[in-house]
């Protein structure tokens, strides 16, 4: 058996990012997958990405792999090209996303059951960024079986209306942990009220909510309390990526046994240098790490003042 992991499944793309004012950034690596195996990989020395992608690895984000010491065994060749997406942020902070390859070509590549079942042994947490598509769903469990790894799921924003929510219970009756923001909660419930969507989303009975409040912090809910837990004070750069890294991070204390103010914690750090730089942050890098230890105790510190 191998060495205890967390599983990251999602999607990797190369993003051309255009902003409001018209200026872009292009080829820059990004897509839910590689931000929350980063946020991730800031905790875990030996977390797996689980996804398709294109024989073009070497010229994509292969080299932020290699360079962060990270396994490429989670990996399926489905393509001579890696996904590439055009996301265009607009002044009302909303943002679009064109796949610049069209939609089959990411069907073939976006995870699938059978990916995470080739790297499953020894797995003790699972990210997944996915919708609530149903055959994606269902091979998964059948996939993981009674004996499941610690499972955290961030919704795609896709999934997020009041006609999705009875599969969104049926999902979450299968797993451990909720990660959405704030806009997503807002679109499932029909309110933009917080005390309302943190009341709702504590009667969807799973054991913990990770609710993200953007620049403000986050809330996580449990059967025993709702607690906020604030930001770090960081210069944002590029906002883009810094839920996913919350996800993994959160994950990786989860699947650790840490409790769920830890995990919250963990994944706040993560976003504070997700969003510190124009795509992931170099998670492998000792300096970086160190770096998320020394943010983790002191905001760990403040939560303990505030009690």
């Amino acid at each position: 058996m191998t060495e205890p992991t967390e599983l990251i499944v999602g999607a990797v793309l190369m993003d051309t990012l255009i902003y409001a004012d018209g200026t872009q950034r292009e080829n820059i690596p990004g897509g839910a997958g590689l931000y929350a195996l980063a946020g991730a990989a800031l905790f875990s020395d030996s977390p797996v990405l689980v996804t398709g992608t294109g024989e073009d690895l070497p010229q994509t984000f292969g080299p932020w792999l290699e360079r962060n010491g990270l396994s490429t065994r989670g990996l399926r060749f489905a393509d001579a090209h890696a996904p590439r997406n055009i996301l265009r942020y607009h002044a009302d902070r909303t943002r679009t996303e064109t796949p610049v390859f069209g939609l089959s070509h990411f069907s073939r590549i976006e995870p699938r059951p059978e990916d995470v079942a080739a790297v499953l042994d020894g797995a003790r947490g699972l990210y997944v960024f996915r919708n609530t598509d149903q055959a994606f769903w269902s091979g998964l469990f059948d996939v993981l079986g009674p004996s499941r790894p610690k499972l955290l799921w961030e919704i795609g924003l896709d999934a997020c209306t009041p006609s999705e929510l009875p599969r969104i219970r049926a999902i979450l009756s299968h797993v451990d942990a909720l990660s959405l923001n704030l806009e997503e909660a807002a679109a499932i419930f029909e309110t933009a009220n917080e005390a309302a969507l943190l009341e709702r989303l504590h009667g969807l009975g799973v054991a913990a909510v990770f609710l993200r409040a953007g620049s403000r912090g986050s809330y996580f809910v449990t059967a025993e309390r709702t607690r906020f837990v604030p930001s770090l004070p960081v210069e944002a750069i590029d906002v883009t990526g810094g839920g996913n890294a919350f996800g993994g991070a959160a994950l990786v204390g989860l699947a650790r046994g840490e409790p769920a103010h830890v995990a919250a914690a963990m994944g706040t750090v993560a976003a504070s240098l997700a969003i510190g730089q124009y795509g992931p942050p170099e998670a492998g890098s000792p300096l970086v790490r160190q770096a998320a230890q020394r943010r983790l105790a002191d905001l760990l510190e403040t939560l303990e003042e505030q009690v």
